[in-house]
């Protein structure tokens, strides 16, 4: 029955409690005001509470390369994950996060999928983890099909089961991919100048090259009318990239994902040469009104 693991016996067994579980995947994905909460507030209980796991999942992989500087720390902690995961697809769960994701989806009448090695959900999420490998590996991106295949590996995997989760066909499935890889092409360029001065530039080589600039100048004073161009034609791809949802109207959550992302660019189209100084933020008004209008 939907909800219900397995015994060895193959007698259904009560599912642990998961309310904690639960509760520490709400702080991680959904904090108040967060765009995610907003695109995911009128979701069906169960689908909501899938979503929600993956996404606390999501940040926890995240916060590996964003704030643990010992790189020997870093790949431990991400070595654990894959193991944690690897237990997953075979029925146990210590962590809460994976706690409430493996509850979720065996609600949902995904047991059996995701405890496969070869399945649609585990394949997304070692690209996941795949992707936070490279950013601790940080190479650099030599042509834009190197940074796509890192965006759709960190962002359009996770679009990609949401878009599952949600019951979306095929069509829309891969489009939620799409729309992810530019999801997260415009998360780096808001968060580029960080990124910069702690050595990481998500941009290609190549494209860097077309401007004449180089990894290094984009958090120097110099070269500023160059990189604004850069900037401008960046933030210009991005907009592209976010209206070409094909097929039928995107699921919800991916309309107010995608309306808050407009308004971003808009405020950083503005003035693309502050990209490297400060990140663009929307007020939490602002992000409800934006939600309510994509909603309908």
């Amino acid at each position: 029955m939907p909800g219900m693991n397995a015994t060895a016996s193959g007698t259904p067994a009560r599912p642990a409690d998961t309310h904690l579980p639960d509760a520490e995947c709400e702080r991680l994905a959904r904090p108040v005001g967060s765009p995610f909460r907003l695109a995911s507030l009128k979701l069906p209980p169960v689908r909501q509470r899938a979503v929600t796991a993956l996404r606390a999942l999501d940040v926890s992989l995240a916060e590996i390369s964003e704030t643990i500087s010992e790189p020997q720390v870093a790949m431990s902690k991400l070595d654990w994950w894959r193991q944690a995961l690897l237990d997953m697809t075979e029925g146990r769960a210590e962590h809460p996060v994976v706690r409430s994701l493996l509850a979720a989806l065996d609600e949902l009448g995904y047991a059996e999928e995701v405890r496969s090695a070869d399945s649609f959900f585990v394949a997304r999420l070692e690209e996941r983890l795949g992707a936070t490998r490279v950013e601790l590996e940080y190479e650099g991106f030599a042509a834009e099909d190197d940074l796509r295949s890192f965006l759709d590996a960190r962002y359009g995997s996770l679009f990609s089961l949401y878009a599952r989760l949600l019951e979306a066909d095929e069509d829309a499935t891969r489009a939620a991919q799409t729309l992810g890889r530019w999801h997260g092409r415009l998360e780096r360029a808001r968060l580029l100048g960080r990124h910069a001065r702690a050595g990481r530039v998500y941009l290609p080589a190549d494209q860097l090259a077309a401007h004449g600039l180089d990894e290094a100048d984009l958090y120097r004073p110099q070269a500023r009318a160059e990189r604004e161009r850069l900037f401008a034609e960046e933030l210009e791809r991005i907009r592209a990239g976010i209206e070409g949802w094909e097929g039928s109207r995107p699921p919800r959550l991916f309309r107010i994902l995608r309306a808050i992302d407009r308004e971003h660019l808009r405020l950083m189209q503005a003035d693309p040469g502050a990209i490297t100084e400060a990140r663009v933020e929307i007020s939490p008004l602002r992000q409800w009104w934006l939600a309510w209008r994509a909603s309908w």
